[in-house]
């Protein structure tokens, strides 16, 4: 799909907004991609994808490994997938949401990273993945506590983190490390922080009036 040389974007889970440059992909009618990531493959070749965006969007999929294995299968070696979504201890907003099937902290996408918990559970996928940086955003009665004090209550106490953010690495081929150093990560956070700030609603469609 595209032009050989062409930089192929996917901002997935699109909703309300779409990410200009990109391929939206969402259920909804105005997205560029219609398709169901519950059930539905990505419409992109194998290691075709050289980023993917998608944000507030793997919580609320039932098949989710099913999905991040099309995301994985799309994405080339070294490419980066960056997530956004609320953090598991969250009541208000995330514990309690009918709508959210899955939750995320800072270990999550360590079940899938050869060199840390991918193996454990003796799962069947071939999901790999390696983890380039993860990054909180604190509640108000947290945001101003000293680092010493923020891991103690992430892990013991409710409603300390709104949500969380990830840059992951797709690999491939098990035999080639990938590995990020400083500035790449920070530019991963850079890029991550670009696409939430393009974002952009569908303009609002004109309904016919009756006569």
């Amino acid at each position: 799909m595209g032009e050989k040389n062409e930089t192929v974007q996917l901002n997935i889970g699109a909703g309300a907004t779409y990410l200009p440059g990109f391929h939206n992909v969402d259920l909804c009618e105005q997205a560029d991609i219609r398709l169901d990531l519950n059930h539905d493959p990505l419409p992109f070749d194998n290691d075709s994808v050289d980023l993917v965006f998608t944000y507030h969007t793997l919580e609320h999929l039932d098949r989710y490994l099913f999905a991040l294995g099309e995301i994985h299968r799309v994405l080339k070696h070294g490419a980066p997938l960056l997530v956004g979504v609320p953090y598991v201890t969250l009541t208000e907003y995330n514990l309690v949401n009918p709508y959210h099937r899955q939750h995320f902290n800072e270990f999550s996408f360590d079940f899938f990273d050869p060199s840390r918990l991918k193996g454990s559970a003796i799962e069947p996928n071939d999901i790999l993945l390696s983890k380039a940086f993860h990054r909180f955003d604190y509640t108000e009665d947290f945001a101003d506590e000293p680092p010493e004090h923020l891991e103690w209550a992430r892990r013991h106490l409710f409603n300390v983190v709104r949500k969380i953010d990830f840059g992951v690495i797709a690999i491939k081929d098990p035999a080639r490390t990938v590995e990020v150093d400083d500035a790449s990560r920070d530019r991963l956070i850079e890029v991550f922080d670009e696409c939430l700030a393009n974002r952009l609603p569908y303009p609002v469609r004109e309904t016919a009036l009756n006569p």
